[in-house]
């Protein structure tokens, strides 16, 4: 997150989407928000932006955006794209409301990591509660299903927009959620093994520019 924060504070914009900002528990929308840089902060839960402290919150469908053409010249997303059914029509959605020469930056985990396969294979009410056992006492609130259908390496370099990639970051890991298995060192052994091979990585954040 300190990658993210880092990019989304230093690219210059004037009116910002936080797309899919829940209750924004890192505060991002506050912090960007300004007399001279408007942050509106979108997401379908009614209770995630009660919780929201960015001034401007609307609520809405990531998939079905209710602004209009050219609306922002910034987009910013991060791990919604994993709970998305129709990640492509969000995607579309954000193009249209992105002006010419606009940025999107999308932090999202890699469906194929065997992180993205646990969560999967595993009924919802477990990830409450594995992540509980982990002291995250927020799990309720921050923790909705997944459904993985966008984010892999592939994903991310075959943008079907005029979208240039103008950073990726790729993260190996390991992830915590495996910490409190006694066989964590495996997992550990196995993310130093694929440090070198990004499509096998936990997580990417891209930098997309739009073309004008």
């Amino acid at each position: 997150m300190r990658v993210y924060r880092s990019i989304i504070t230093e690219t210059d914009f004037s009116k910002a989407l936080h797309f899919g900002s829940g209750r924004d528990k890192r505060h991002l929308g506050s912090e960007l928000s300004s007399a001279d840089r408007e942050v509106i902060a979108l997401d379908p839960d009614p209770h995630g932006l009660e919780q929201n402290d960015t001034p401007k919150r609307v609520l809405g469908d990531g998939q079905r955006l209710p602004f209009a053409d050219n609306t922002f010249d910034l987009v910013f997303s991060e791990y919604v794209f994993e709970h998305l059914p129709e990640p492509e029509l969000a995607l579309r959605e954000i193009n249209r409301v992105l002006e010419p020469g606009g940025a999107v930056v999308i932090l999202v985990p890699n469906p194929k990591h065997y992180y993205a396969k646990i969560a999967d294979l595993t009924p919802f009410w477990f990830h409450h509660l594995w992540f509980s056992l982990q002291g995250n006492t927020s799990a309720d609130e921050d923790k909705f299903p997944t459904q993985f259908e966008w984010g892999t390496y592939t994903d991310i370099q075959s943008g079907a927009f005029d979208w240039e990639i103008e950073r990726l970051y790729s993260f190996p890991g390991p992830t915590g959620y495996t910490k409190i298995l006694p066989v964590h060192f495996l997992f550990t052994l196995f993310d130093r093994a694929m440090k070198n091979r990004p499509q096998h990585h936990v997580a990417y954040l891209v930098y997309y520019q739009k073309q004008e």
